[in-house]
């Protein structure tokens, strides 16, 4: 089950583009694979910031996710998607 559930968060305030289609593909993936994941790190908590009316400051570029796989199959699954 999806971990995150940005769909009402404004990624143009994070002043990264590809954050919509970014969280969209991953999510499509593992919703499909039935694999659990969890946003982590600095945009996690600038998305935080930003449900309680917060514009975080200028954050990091990169996306971290934590993903757990039971074994290569799903490794395999989710990296050729």
């Amino acid at each position: 089950k999806c971990m995150m559930h940005t769909s009402g968060q404004t990624y143009k305030e994070l002043a990264i583009p590809y954050f919509r289609e970014t969280f969209d593909i991953i999510d499509e993936v593992m919703q499909a694979a039935g694999i659990p994941y969890y946003l982590i790190g600095a945009n996690a908590f600038a998305l935080e910031l930003l449900k309680t009316g917060i514009k975080p400051g200028r954050g990091t570029k990169d996306i971290d996710f934590a993903v757990m796989i039971a074994g290569r199959r799903e490794y395999d699954h989710i990296t050729s998607a």
